[in-house]
């Protein structure tokens, strides 16, 4: 009887051990075949590499954490993956730019880059000036990316020139790397310009003076020459009037002829004496203005 018992539970035994190499045998083929990403690698799959600036970001595949940056490469289906990248402070860095979706093909090994830096803002001196990006080699088609004050990419900085323009001022060139030297700090970019000399048209030849004009030096000659004739006729107005004077015997004829004599007198005085200024002062700035 003790036997008897003792063979099914043998085959029991048996039994229970072949199930259990069974089941640890299934369980290591499906362990070996999954990736990281959780997909057998027999499927539709591709691998990805995840990189962020600054890097050591926590990194997010569809909503799974799978490690810090940079991290890969990772099995994952090859269909639309959506990869986030998490700051342990969110307030360093500007918000909307901490997601990218990657879409790889069957077998391919894409890497997802995800720059977080903040934006650097750029300012000239004066503003605004407009900002070009060079084309490379100096072709000359330079792109034209707006006016200061104008936020800038880290991304877009690196390994570019630009160039700086505004009226009156003397074009301006610095690299990208210099930008973000200057922006490490994280305060604004400020790039003054350096003003040109204004081009001015050139000053219209100064007209002589009226001193200076030969018509009227030669006036003042005339005047001068006229007047001092005048007073010589003048001056014989009032000797016939003093003759009047001294032949008459009325006393008012006296004394009229006596005023006449004096007024005409003063007057041949006058004239004498305008005259002598007025062709003395052509005759010298005719005589200078020749010799000049």
């Amino acid at each position: 009887m003790a036997h008897g018992r003792a063979i099914p539970n043998r085959t029991l035994l048996a039994a229970l051990t072949s199930l259990a190499a069974l089941l640890a045998a299934a369980t290591s083929e499906a362990g070996s075949a999954l990736s990281p990403g959780g997909v057998r690698p027999d499927s539709a799959v591709a691998t990805l590499r995840v990189e962020t600036k600054p890097p050591g970001l926590m990194v997010l595949v569809d909503g799974v954490r799978v490690g810090r940056s940079p991290i890969g490469p990772l099995w994952v289906a090859a269909k639309p993956i959506r990869v986030q990248a998490l700051s342990d402070d969110p307030r360093r860095f500007e918000p909307g730019r901490d997601t990218v979706v990657v879409t790889p093909d069957s077998g391919a090994s894409v890497t997802a880059m995800i720059d977080l830096r903040p934006s650097v803002l750029l300012r000239s001196h004066p503003e605004p000036a407009a900002l070009f990006l060079e084309a490379p080699g100096g072709a000359g088609n330079d792109s034209l990316l707006g006016d200061t004050p104008r936020r800038v990419l880290p991304s877009r900085l690196e390994l570019r020139t630009f160039r700086l323009a505004a009226p009156e001022h003397a074009d301006t060139t610095l690299s990208g790397e210099a930008i973000l030297a200057l922006a490490a700090g994280g305060a604004p970019v400020t790039v003054a310009l350096r003003r040109n000399a204004p081009h001015m048209p050139p000053a219209p030849p100064r007209a002589p003076r009226l001193v200076h004009r030969r018509w009227f030096q030669i006036a003042l000659i005339g005047a001068g020459a006229a007047l001092t004739g005048t007073s010589a006729v003048l001056r014989h107005e009032a000797d016939d009037w003093y003759d009047r004077y001294l032949d008459s015997s009325d006393p008012q004829e006296i004394s009229r002829s006596y005023d006449r004599t004096v007024h005409f007198d003063r007057l041949a005085g006058a004239a004498l004496g305008t005259g002598q200024v007025l062709l003395t002062a052509g005759i010298f700035l005719l005589v200078t203005s020749v010799t000049r």
